[in-house]
């Protein structure tokens, strides 16, 4: 017992003995949720006897689960890593293939990820004849996303009255999964709860699968999985959640925060143990932190933790103003030079940005600098063009059915299979009720169903004789299996041909991913199971353990820390973002989100924001600072950077705030009867650029505005 409880304070001991009753622990940013859990765990094992095969543990992230099972592999000297300590979409994963006879789905199911889904609504709109640009298929799909995760019929009707075809859409896209023989991230988690609801058994199978529940950053969960959840545990008090509604910022993804905000209701006799002491930063950064989320409202309140910690630290934190943005990113290279120069390694430096495409001049700035840099949840390994080929054949190879796998492999390489030709097998195969294979080998043997040339008749030739022997080699040796695509369709020379200029790059990716599927052969693990990891990734998993400087959004910064945080771009508009400045709701998770961006610091934090930023259009408009930084003015240094040649700087206690032009100013909310509510940012009379919630940036007279 000692063991267990020897570097634990009083809280979190308190923590891992309470098993009475059903348990939530608010813990705050840093103060060392994971190793309560951890801890838990252990004391589950060693002193309530409970086997760790009957012990769940649910995280947010593949990589925290990760962690976590290496910490529990360690702490009980297991030699395999514990398979009940993972996310809730591979939880649900797990059920649906162990109790795939029971639901709509073949065995050999597949999982579509975001560009899958994509690419299913790019089919649809051709067929309905619907323009529609990118962003138009990825609102399309939020959409659909938020109908799914709502688990409420009337949001369809909803989004009916304002969406044109939207049902006809969404009709059509689940049609289209069912096809596939396909399910995507929303219905792994709907499926498994309905499988449940019409299922007593199956529930009563798995509720007694586990004596002890335990779950993770419990404020990102969604209805869906609040319902899993409540479906497992039943009315025992076996549950533990651990979360803080203070870094709830995914509710632009589903997340429903009243889960831990109004949790004692779903579970009664409810024990609420507080984590507040805060074991990452110093106690400047942490009173920045206090200080912005004492400011949320609502339901908030209630719950808001106040963290403290030993660390004084003795630098202050500053605020930098910058002429313009690419000022602001050359400060913030040299800021980065003198770092390393003091020891620091490029690694302990993290810059959180609100927008991705912030990113942009911070790159160019870093390469001319030669300063190495990691851009986290960019694009990821297994969404690069030349990797989703060779996992396309593979998928395919398992699922004949995979419409998308098999549209994006066909004539890769060229077969002279065009579009025209792939219609008309579409057409055979719903015909005829067939998967692909066999509509491929159906019009080799009958030349009526479909006229082929011969080059078109060997090009299918060649598939299928490629599929059969991945087939035959995939699950038994997939590196063999691997490596014989790669020459088999001369894999090499389509990349050299198809991308000379970075052809290299991408033959480096293909000889990593050759170096998974040997470790796949050694670990004796199927295709299906790898496919399912790959699928389930995150943009954390992409976190390279190198010696550089990591560039990322706050989002994908959450459950991370760093000794050094840059946060640029601190303006209305941007830090909080033009689209929540008219919606309270909105305003609120931008605050909580500039909180998690503080609490990612542990020594040192700079702020910084652009007086001019360059708008989308080109012109260089005047900044105002963020409203945040109101909240904080008093703890933080202001410095205003020319940055002219001899580098003068001037030293203020307040942000100076524009001015206004005329009866409209820089900083209102308006509205335009053409366009609705917006958002002010520059104010040139007789003109004022404005930040339309639906239709963006737009340069309007004047009195073409009403103030609100």
């Amino acid at each position: 017992m000692d063991e267990i409880l020897e570097s634990l304070n009083e809280e979190q001991k308190k923590a891992v003995l309470h098993i009475d009753t059903p348990l939530l622990v608010l813990a705050g940013a840093g103060s060392g949720k994971t190793r309560v859990i951890t801890h838990k765990i252990m004391y589950l094992i060693r002193e309530k006897k409970i086997p760790l095969d009957r012990i769940l543990a649910i995280t947010f992230t593949n990589k925290a689960g990760s962690e976590m099972r290496e910490r529990v592999k360690k702490s009980l000297n297991l030699t395999s890593e514990p398979r009940w300590i993972l996310t809730f979409h591979s939880l649900a994963l797990k059920i649906l293939r162990f109790e795939v006879d029971s639901i709509d789905l073949s065995r050999d199911f597949v999982v579509y990820d975001e560009e899958d889904s994509i690419n299913i609504l790019k089919d649809i709109f051709a067929e309905l004849n619907i323009q529609a640009d990118k962003q138009d298929l990825k609102r399309v799909k939020e959409i659909i996303s938020d109908i799914k995760q709502s688990n409420d019929e009337f949001v369809l009707e909803i989004y009916k009255q304002k969406e044109k075809f939207i049902e006809e859409i969404f009709n059509l896209y689940q049609k289209k999964l069912v096809e596939s023989n396909a399910v995507d991230f929303d219905d792994i988690l709907i499926k498994a709860v309905k499988l449940f609801e019409e299922r007593e058994d199956i529930l009563q199978k798995w509720k007694s699968r586990f004596d002890y529940i335990l779950v993770d950053e419990y404020q990102d969960t969604n209805k869906i999985q609040h319902k899993l959840l409540k479906q497992l545990v039943g009315n025992r008090n076996c549950i533990t959640v651990v979360g803080d509604p203070q870094q709830c910022i995914y509710t632009w993804r589903g997340a429903h925060p009243e889960n831990i905000l109004d949790f004692e209701k779903d579970f009664p006799n409810t024990k609420i143990i507080k984590l507040e002491r805060n074991y990452r930063s110093t106690k400047k950064i942490l009173d920045l932190a206090n200080k912005i989320i004492q400011k949320s409202s609502g339901k908030w309140k209630k719950k808001v933790l106040v963290l403290w910690t030993d660390k004084i630290g003795n630098e202050d934190i500053t605020l930098y103003k910058l002429p313009s943005e690419k000022y602001e990113s050359r400060f913030i290279v040299e800021m980065v030079k003198r770092y390393n120069s003091k020891g620091y390694k490029f690694s302990d430096m993290a810059i959180l940005i609100r927008m991705g495409y912030l990113s942009r001049i911070l790159e160019e700035d870093f390469i001319k600098a030669n300063i190495p840099y990691q851009i986290i949840g960019g694009l990821k390994f297994y969404e690069r063009a030349e990797i989703k080929d060779l996992i396309g054949y593979i998928r395919f190879s398992i699922n004949p059915n995979d419409t998308q796998a098999f549209k994006r492999v066909i004539n890769l390489p060229p077969r002279q299979l065009g579009d025209k030709t792939i219609k008309e097998l579409e057409r055979i195969k719903a015909e005829k009720c067939l998967n692909w294979i066999d509509t491929l080998k159906l019009v080799l043997e009958n030349d009526d169903l479909l006229k082929l040339n011969k080059k078109q008749k060997e090009g299918i030739h060649n598939f299928l004789n490629i599929i059969d022997s991945i087939k035959e080699l995939g699950n038994v040796r997939p590196y063999e299996a691997l490596t014989y695509l790669i020459d088999e369709i001369d894999y090499y020379q389509f990349l050299k041909q198809k991308y000379p200029k970075d052809y290299q790059d991408r033959v480096n990716n293909v000889e990593e991913l050759k170096k998974v599927f040997l470790e796949l052969d050694k670990q004796k693990k199927s295709l299906t199971e790898f496919l399912e990891e790959t699928t389930l990734s995150q943009g954390q998993d992409s976190l390279e353990n190198n010696n550089s400087v990591k560039i990322m959004t706050v989002h994908a910064s959450k459950g991370l820390e760093f000794p050094i945080v840059f946060l640029p771009a601190l303006e209305e508009g941007i830090f909080p973002s033009g689209k929540s400045l008219i919606n309270p709701i909105e305003l609120e998770e931008e605050r909580r989100l500039f909180y998690v961006a503080i609490t990612r610091a542990k020594e040192h934090l700079i702020l910084s924001l652009a007086e001019k930023r360059t708008s989308f259009n080109g012109k260089l408009l005047n900044s105002k600072a963020s409203r945040f930084l109101k909240d904080i003015r008093e703890d933080i240094k202001v410095k205003k950077l020319s940055l002219n040649k001899k580098n003068k700087t001037s030293e203020k206690k307040v942000i100076v705030s524009s001015s206004a032009t005329g009866s409209i100013k820089k900083g209102d909310l308006v509205r335009h009867k053409k366009y609705g509510k917006g958002f002010v940012v520059e104010v040139n009379h007789p003109f004022a650029i404005v930040i339309f919630e639906k239709e963006g940036e737009k340069k309007i007279k004047i009195n073409f505005l009403e103030k609100i």
